[in-house]
């Protein structure tokens, strides 16, 4: 009890020098913290960020791959369209001559009148006229033409309808 006589009223003195040493130390603790953690989160937003511009880059990329894809698909087709126009368009020469085609009629000629129809059932008839059907010359282009741009354009959807498969990054 004694020892305890003296440093009683000595602890009493200095009881506010220890309590604002430990406030002191605690505060420098905190603000220890405080700016690790600003400076963790100012580290993330920055990588966030950078991961953001490259996953940018990367997507601007693709895109400019799809369209240079794209283009160059469209390029095939309509090269490989023209062939087959002029290849549809030779066949509709090359019918033209080898069956009976009407030519076309000069412009303001007056035609002559067609004859009624004989009365028949509906129907697809037994047989066909001698003289055959005869269309013009230029019907036949028409249908040559558009039946080319049909099968085309279909030519072109299944092309561009075909899964693509795309490798990742970096891949041979």
């Amino acid at each position: 009890m004694i020892a305890l006589a003296w440093l009683l009223p000595l602890l009493r003195r200095l009881a506010p020098w220890i309590a604002m040493v430990l406030l002191a130390l605690a505060c420098h603790h905190f603000a220890t913290l405080a700016r690790l953690r600003a400076q963790d989160l100012a580290h993330q937003a920055a990588t966030y960020r950078a991961a953001q511009r490259a996953a940018q880059i990367q997507a601007q990329a693709a895109l400019a791959s799809e369209h240079e894809r794209y283009r160059q698909l469209a390029h095939v087709e309509e090269t490989r369209h023209d062939q087959e126009l002029e290849t549809a368009r030779a066949a509709a020469v090359r019918f033209a001559a080898t069956h009976r085609v009407q030519p076309a009629p000069a412009t303001g000629a007056g035609g002559t009148a067609f004859a009624a129809a004989a009365p028949h059932p509906a129907g697809i008839r037994e047989s066909l006229p001698a003289p055959g059907i005869v269309v013009s010359e230029d019907d036949v282009q028409a249908c040559s033409e558009v039946t080319a741009y049909a099968l085309s354009l279909r030519d072109w959807a299944m092309d561009v309808s075909a899964p693509t498969v795309v490798l990742p990054a970096g891949a041979p």
